[in-house]
């Protein structure tokens, strides 16, 4: 298929996703093989940075302690997560949207906000230290802050939507008439979940588990805020190699350890689901192997028996305790979802008190912090310039991947998979391997603390974002709308910009405003990049919430969150447009 220029030049499609490679050729791909040189570079032999790390105890035991508080994470999402996925599959469609809503308010909120806000939730005067004494589970403040346990509440908090829209994508597309036939067969209400349902449901469960395991490995905001000084992971020593050492080579090495990791368990992931997440599959043996094992169990007696005694079972259920259970089932859901809600709704109030502390609850109402945050400039500046960024990294990434999407939907040439797959990788990659090797890359070329040089860094994570918008529309447009104004006298690029442009308009604003968050949001390479005079909105925020106990800082954070929350609507609001228009142009195909 071929693509026309303005001037009606004829030009081969794949043209059009030059652009978009050739930038993340130059801004993604050369930085990260330029860490790789330098991971071998060093006075004493190829390996030395290598062998330094491997050698190295406290490396090697933060590298184990960080495996296992990534596993430990994503088992505990799985164990919150499951429940809340199962509650939207069989929640009304209102109900339902209500609480995808919830989880994907979660999944854009500032990771940096939610983190502040446990901060103030555990804090010793903080409300759950007041709850519990209010309670009489004790008689002091404890410290929950600064240890282990805030650690794994935060991340869990963090990256439970991870586990959960994975996990719901397998249940939606499970027949909860076999559940019903199950029941009508006799097979009471666990049993059917447990032979039926939970088997047809394991694709999830190991998605969802890979997922929030690769994302946790690569974790920075939420450990360095939450954790105390035995808590230190991998991605904070690269952070303290390059910070306090300036050890580029060590540094270097870590990092490609760490997306060498990220790239195993990625492959992981795709050996798993290569047989379109059906158990009885061969290809599928792992997820097989766990419905015998499941099926297998509960074959005991024993088992059998206490399911029964439990109130699980069909015959000789002790009815209280199986109306408890079921209590207790239906009120799980709930919780989790309080449990991701709650932190939203505490920085609120805090925002909003009158003392110059951060107190719960606040002991008066005032606007005085909201004020302060529009009087200096030490915030307006940040602010200014993440607007600015922001803006031009929605415009730059939406206009490559605008292009990208139409080559790679329209085209047909060979490699456009594997171009698919680099154009979005940016996506699975550890974020603080890419501010390694950003910011010795944007050194070299003098754009480090420069806003072209962040501006250039952001539109690389936003770019994969607006792909996978952006062709899942055009997917959605029938080409023969073109073929019909080109027959009238249009020449293909006037076509394309009259007939199919209006189509995906709602499409283009929804990519735009999800690179817009992208930007607005990001800390990490801000950390990094970010100079005096560009300093970022997150870094300011950074800096406030290690250095200042000054509840202005929680008034940044309801604005900040509102600012998400409300691209977030309006990015749903252009969606539902899009799906109203898809389904409009089926329904007049029928009438055809």
């Amino acid at each position: 298929m071929r693509y026309c220029d303005e001037v009606g030049g004829a030009v081969p499609v794949f043209l059009l996703v030059l652009p978009a490679f050739l930038f993340l050729a130059a801004f993604y791909l050369f930085p990260l093989i330029q860490i790789v040189a330098l991971s071998f570079q060093g006075g004493g032999g190829l390996f030395e940075n290598y062998g330094s790390l491997l050698s190295d105890p406290l490396r090697l035991t933060v590298l184990l302690n960080t495996l296992k508080l990534s596993a430990g994470v994503a088992l505990l999402c799985l164990v919150l997560g499951y429940p809340v996925a199962y509650l939207m599959v069989n929640a009304r469609p209102e109900r339902r949207s209500a609480l995808m809503l919830i989880v994907l308010a979660s999944v854009w909120v500032s990771i940096l906000v939610r983190t502040y806000a446990w901060m103030v939730l555990l804090a010793r005067r903080g409300p759950v230290n007041a709850l519990l004494q209010f309670l009489g589970l004790t008689d002091e403040p404890l410290t929950l802050l600064y240890t282990d346990f805030s650690v794994y509440v935060g991340m869990v908090h963090v990256l439970l939507p991870f586990m959960i829209l994975p996990l719901y994508s397998v249940m939606q597309r499970i027949d909860l008439g076999l559940v019903r036939s199950a029941r009508s067969l006799g097979c009471g209400g666990f049993l059917g979940f447990w032979f039926v349902f939970l088997p047809l449901s394991l694709p999830g469960v190991v998605a969802g588990v890979l997922l929030v395991f690769l994302v946790s490995l690569g974790f920075f905001i939420t450990p360095a805020l939450l954790g105390g000084a035995g808590d230190v992971t991998f991605v904070m020593l690269i952070e303290q190699e390059l910070a306090q050492f300036l050890n580029w080579g060590v540094a270097s090495a870590m990092s490609i350890v760490l997306l060498v990791a990220t790239l195993v368990l990625v492959a992981l992931y795709r050996f798993l689901m290569r047989s379109d997440a059906r158990l009885a599959g061969a290809d599928n043996r792992i997820l097989g192997l766990l419905s015998v094992l499941m099926r297998s169990a509960l074959r005991s007696r024993a088992v059998r028996r206490t399911l029964g005694v439990a109130g699980y079972g069909a015959e000789g259920s002790v009815a209280w305790l199986r109306r408890i259970v079921a209590l207790v089932v239906r009120a799980v859901p709930w919780l989790v979802v309080g449990f991701l809600v709650l932190p939203l709704l505490v920085i609120v109030p805090l925002s909003l008190s009158s003392s110059p502390f951060l107190e719960f609850p606040p002991p008066g109402i005032t606007l005085r912090w909201y004020v302060q945050v529009f009087s200096r400039m030490d915030w307006l500046g940040p602010i200014a310039v993440s607007v600015r960024l922001a803006l031009v990294v929605g415009v730059g990434a939406t206009l490559l991947g605008l292009l990208a999407s139409v080559a790679l939907v329209r085209g047909s040439f060979p490699g456009k998979g594997l171009l698919a797959g680099f154009i979005v990788s940016p996506m699975i990659v550890p974020v603080m391997v890419l501010a390694v090797a950003m910011q010795y890359f944007m050194a070299r070329l003098g754009l480090a603390g420069t806003l072209s040089g962040l501006a250039l860094s952001h539109v690389v994570l936003a770019l994969p974002f607006v792909v996978v918008v952006l062709t899942g529309a055009l997917q959605t447009v029938d080409t023969g709308l073109e073929r019909a104004a080109q027959a009238l006298g249009a020449t293909p690029f006037v076509a394309f910009v009259r007939v199919t442009l209006p189509l995906i308009r709602p499409a283009l604003l929804t990519s735009g405003l999800f690179a817009f968050l992208v930007s607005f949001d990001e800390l990490v390479i801000a950390l990094f990049l970010a100079g005096p005079a560009t300093k970022t909105l997150p870094k300011r925020m950074w800096e406030a919430v290690r250095e200042e106990i000054d509840p202005a800082t929680a008034a940044v954070a309801v604005l900040v969150t509102g600012v998400c929350v409300l691209g977030l609507l309006l990015a749903e609001r252009a969606r539902s447009r899009l799906v109203r228009r898809s389904n409009l142009h089926n329904l007049n195909k029928v009438f055809e």
